[in-house]
């Protein structure tokens, strides 16, 4: 099989199951595919490059389409993933990256409202609220942080996005990718719930979807 065959199977399953609203189960069952076919040695053979290169000066979070009815798995993994990057001081600061794009929510003042919840300072966060899409993440953080003065930038992300998103950091030399094993023994412990947030300060009046701009 053929990888960019495989990996629209892969896009398929998640969309499948993400309006099933079954994401844990598409996730456990994605990870173990990815798995199965060298995500794990990609991830360790990426992370290698990218944390000889710690402390950054700043991590992107590409944002995720946030409602009120799913439960958001993947969400949480990346919350509670540069949550453990930040405490450990492999980053000094962080952008949240998203616009409201897919729900009447922008996704990275949704991210800026969990990370308060989970005691990041606010002082060492950054917001980036239009990016539309993956490449996007990348391409509009990157020039923020560049505005910002930030020199060492790295995209802080879940292994499911890593496995595309790496064909993309291209888009931003010298943009690395910080990401967790999808082992599931070692990944479990980031995809657990989120404390109580309030996103109401992130909802957007009069939202049109961007597929119907």
């Amino acid at each position: 099989m053929h990888c960019s065959r495989f990996m629209c199977i892969i896009v398929y399953l998640y969309q499948r199951f993400y309006f099933m609203k079954k994401l844990p189960i598409a996730l456990l069952f994605i990870l173990v595919l990815l798995s199965s076919f060298g995500l794990k040695e990609r991830v360790i053979k990426s992370n290698r490059k990218s944390f000889a290169h710690v402390p950054y000066d700043v991590v992107i979070v590409p944002g995720y389409p946030y409602d009120t009815a799913p439960k958001f798995p993947l969400l949480a993994a990346r919350m509670n993933w540069v949550k453990e990057l930040y405490e450990k001081g492999i980053t000094k600061n962080i952008i949240f990256s998203g616009g409201a794009i897919h729900t009447p929510y922008v996704e990275a003042k949704v991210m800026k409202i969990i990370a308060d919840t989970l005691g990041i300072p606010s002082n060492h966060i950054f917001l980036e609220e239009h990016a539309p899409h993956s490449f996007q993440n990348i391409t509009y953080s990157n020039k923020l942080a560049k505005k910002l003065g930030f020199k060492k930038v790295a995209v802080a992300t879940d292994p499911f996005q890593f496995s595309y998103m790496s064909l993309m950091i291209g888009a931003a030399p010298g943009v690395r990718i910080l990401t967790f094993s999808p082992d599931s023994s070692e990944a479990k412990k980031y995809f657990q719930p989120l404390p109580y947030y309030d996103p109401r300060d992130a909802f957007v009046n009069d939202f049109v979807p961007l597929e119907n701009r």
